[in-house]
């Protein structure tokens, strides 16, 4: 049983003593500051424009086209694209899209930035949305129409892509980068992907989540170095229970 639950904890992130510690409630509002201030500008910018359509509501993306992100600037225009993707991560296209965002930082987004920091969120959010947009776009350009002309692809190339849901893989990817036997909670995340684009995708979007997620472990695994939480006596908690 023990065995059984320190196997249990090793899968999960910041069990090795990293990570900033809890303060308690009253502290919350100062350590995460990114994830709600994001969320309610994001809001803010969909309600008052939103367009009923087909039972969600919409964005209107011809009053924003050009502010959202296009595959085709990544070769056509390249400046334009990389404006864009300063101004997309903050335009949700659908209510739906939205909520889904929403759920994703309050369940993994404030663990993150609790224990992380506002400065890593913040990089790791966006910086995995700009790696996502430019690997996932750039890899549609080799495929795309020479190799295949499927109609995900088509569709891909046409339409514009905004939100968070990206950055949200990303910060998901860097979160399992913290657990010291990360597999598990990738084949979760990856499933819940696959699951999601079964149910309801069926677009291109995986491809920028499923980047994003990968990009997101690859930094805080190789490149972040975890934050050390060190108690009053120099001891850090959990050192010396690693599971070998």
């Amino acid at each position: 049983m023990i065995h059984r639950t320190r196997r249990i904890a090793s899968s999960l992130p910041w069990t090795d003593g990293s990570g900033r510690p809890w303060c308690g409630w009253a502290r919350v509002p100062r350590m995460v500051p990114f994830v709600p201030s994001y969320l309610l500008v994001s809001w803010i910018l969909f309600v008052p424009a939103a367009e009923r359509r087909n039972g969600k509501y919409w964005i209107d993306e011809a009053a924003v086209d050009h502010l959202l992100f296009h595959v085709p600037d990544l070769s056509e225009d390249f400046p334009l694209a990389l404006r864009s993707l300063a101004t997309a991560p903050w335009l949700n296209h659908d209510s739906l899209q939205l909520i889904y965002v929403t759920a994703l930082l309050l369940l993994f987004g404030v663990v993150f930035e609790l224990r992380e920091g506002t400065g890593r969120t913040v990089l790791l959010f966006f910086g995995t949305t700009f790696a996502a947009a430019v690997i996932a776009g750039f890899a549609l350009h080799l495929v795309y129409p020479t190799l295949f002309d499927h109609r995900i692809l088509e569709n891909a190339w046409g339409r514009t892509w905004s939100g968070g849901s990206a950055g949200c893989f990303g910060l998901m990817g860097a979160l399992a980068a913290r657990a010291r036997r990360p597999a598990p909670l990738l084949a979760f995340f990856v499933l819940w992907e696959m699951f999601i684009w079964w149910v309801n995708l069926r677009n291109y979007t995986s491809a920028f989540h499923l980047t994003a997620l990968t990009v997101g472990f690859i930094a805080a695994r190789f490149v972040l170095p975890p934050i050390r939480r060190v108690s009053d006596r120099g001891h850090r908690p959990g050192q010396d229970e690693a599971i070998p």
